[in-house]
């Protein structure tokens, strides 16, 4: 069965399910997989000593008790340090409220179900797609995403089955998306109710599958489920809302 098989509504927890914890933390990884999301969405990048972690910024400065890019620190010198800036980020443990392993993320998204939906902030897709095959995914039970599209065609040397996805994709490129095929994306149209229905007929007319950001209340959700958007990224929306 494919991952849009999936009988519910397909809210991509953005970096986890933040209204409850820090973004991109193991607490809101848990939320979003608590709440049943079909996607939690992450940002990974590598330490100097070669480890996958989960985190947006090429730096912890202000996000952490710390500061220095996360490609110059080892991963010893990064789990050292507490998550400072987030919702209820004073609520949690020190262990809960570090930088988390990509492949701890993993294993909640597979605990509980939901899709790893994967921003690639790393030039080594292999290196991701292997960990990602190693905690027990088969390649089309995830996305790949990235804002670059040298990172989608990147990931597509190594696999045809694992859904690809562009980050605020260049409209006059789409059809070389399609071209690699089981891909989707996501157009920089910050009011969904200004977008026009013809934007959502051209993805449909090159096989692609779209969305827009961000399905952060009722009244947006049910307009995106009108324009039959396929996806819909949300920093606060769950299953049980609507």
């Amino acid at each position: 069965m494919s991952i849009f098989d999936i009988p519910k509504t397909r809210y991509i927890s953005h970096r986890g399910f933040q209204p409850m914890a820090p973004e991109n933390s193991l607490p809101s990884f848990t939320y979003a997989g608590m709440l049943g999301q079909w996607a939690i969405e992450t940002d990974v990048r590598m330490t100097k000593d070669g480890e996958l972690v989960c985190c947006h910024n090429e730096s912890v400065d202000s996000y952490c008790d710390g500061i220095g890019k996360i490609a110059d620190m080892t991963w010893d010198e990064i789990k050292k340090m507490r998550i400072i800036n987030g919702n209820r980020a004073d609520f949690f443990t020190d262990e809960e409220a570090r930088i988390p392993k990509f492949s701890e993320y993993l294993a909640i998204c597979k605990r509980f179900g939901s899709v790893p939906f994967i921003e690639l902030k790393i030039a080594d897709a292999e290196r991701v797609i292997h960990a990602v095959r190693g905690a027990g995914f088969s390649d089309d039970e995830v996305v790949m995403s990235a804002i670059k599209f040298s990172g989608l065609k990147e990931s597509r040397r190594y696999t045809d089955k694992m859904f690809i996805h562009w980050i605020f994709a260049e409209e006059g490129k789409l059809e070389e998306l399609a071209e690699l095929g089981n891909a989707g994306y996501s157009l920089n149209i910050p009011d969904s109710f200004s977008c026009p229905e013809s934007k959502i007929i051209a993805a449909r007319s090159m096989g692609l599958k779209i969305c827009l950001r961000a399905a952060d209340s009722v009244k947006v959700v049910e307009h995106m489920q009108r324009l039959g958007l396929d996806y819909l990224p949300t920093n606060c929306m769950h299953e049980r809302i609507i």
